[in-house]
């Protein structure tokens, strides 16, 4: 039963999703590029079965640990001439290290409730979109851009869409204050030695 004094869960109406990283390519600017669709999430560790018998004979059947395979961010957005993931794409396509990012801010932002826009504008019915605060951040650590996809659309005709894939070491929950990577504000969260 939850606590009735407890504030309820924030849910998000068509959410925007910005991530933010301090630029891999010789720049100290930070990036901040917002998309209108989060495909995925995804950390999975392969399952795998043991087998063994005891000394009366008794087959157990376990399942264990397996190999853990590396976390994924999967963002789509409409095309534009930011070509800052083209660059981070670019890097990691020339085998450069700098293509390796320590921390990647990704922020969930409603499109309604808490933390949602306020409007900006002087024109009737037109919002600027100033969030106040993520209902949700991840922290991508050791992250890269593995995928850039450009969709397909007539000329004319709907809008061109970029998928980008971002793979990591590890996903972690929060970053802080929402205000962009923990590495911005804090030094970065270490790594759990690998076997």
């Amino acid at each position: 039963m939850s606590n009735p004094d407890s504030a309820p869960p924030v849910l998000a109406s068509a959410p925007v999703f910005i991530i933010s990283w301090a630029a891999p390519f010789g720049s100290s600017q930070l990036q901040k590029i917002a998309f209108r669709e989060l495909e995925g999430i995804n950390s999975e560790i392969d399952v795998q079965q043991y087998i063994s018998v005891d000394p009366t004979g008794y087959v157990n059947h376990t399942k264990q640990f397996g190999m853990t395979k590396p976390p994924t961010v999967t963002l789509r957005r409409g095309l534009d001439n930011n070509l800052a993931l083209w660059q981070w794409h670019q890097l990691a396509l020339d085998g450069n290290p700098k293509a390796r990012v320590d921390c990647v801010g990704l922020d969930i932002y409603p499109a309604w409730g808490p933390g949602a826009p306020t409007s900006t504008s002087n024109l009737p019915g037109v919002q600027k979109y100033q969030p106040t605060a993520p209902i949700a951040s991840y922290t991508l650590m050791n992250a890269w851009c593995s995928r850039i996809a450009i969709g397909s659309a007539q000329a004319g005709e709907g809008i061109v869409t970029e998928e980008v894939t971002i793979v990591c070491d590890q996903i972690a929950q929060g970053h802080g204050d929402g205000r962009g990577p923990a590495h911005l504000t804090a030094p970065p969260p270490t790594l759990p030695p690998t076997r």
